[in-house]
């Protein structure tokens, strides 16, 4: 960038604030467009400077409005969401393990629980299977673990597959 190009911004810059300024009505407002124009106009000044230095700038110092820096900055934030959606999915994941497991537990009987959920990312538990060891096992005890584990998901009974082992031994 030549000089004379740099002075000629410079002039644009303050002869665009002074029109602006000039047309706007005394104001309040008045303030924050002279420190508007005031900025854009140490911007213009500071603009070669910045472009000599180049990348021994940190990040932050260098010109807003570089191609390179945008396009970099657009791929991280897509794949800061794509990360934070996968870990919001693992941990509603792991929430629903847990609220499958506690109901099952909490059913008379049953001493280990180890649980399984499927779901649809966009909506609730779709289906639960669930692997759990009792000292009495038989219809009543699975079917009390279903119907636990159906309401603490929000899902049927019949949405629910449990097997299980009876005794110490588990599955």
């Amino acid at each position: 960038m030549d000089w004379l190009s740099w002075l000629r911004g410079i002039l644009v810059v303050a002869l665009f604030g002074w029109l602006f300024e000039a047309l706007q009505p005394a104001s309040a407002m008045k303030r924050y467009t002279r420190l508007a124009i005031g900025l854009l106009l140490m911007v213009a000044i500071l603009h070669p400077i910045v472009s000599l230095l180049g990348s021994r700038l940190p990040a932050l110092a260098r010109p807003f409005w570089s191609t390179g820096d945008v396009q970099s900055l657009l791929q991280q934030g897509v794949f800061l969401q794509q990360k934070e959606q996968s870990d919001a999915t693992a941990t509603y994941q792991s929430a629903l393990v847990r609220a499958a497991e506690s109901a099952a537990l909490a059913v008379q009987g049953v001493h280990r629980a180890v649980a399984q959920v499927s779901f649809d990312v966009q909506e609730a538990p779709t289906s639960a299977s669930l692997q759990i060891v009792t000292s009495s096992g038989g219809p009543a005890t699975i079917a009390a673990v279903r119907q636990a584990v159906g309401t603490a998901l929000g899902i049927s009974a019949g949405s629910v597959r449990v097997s299980w082992t009876e005794g110490g031994v588990g599955p």
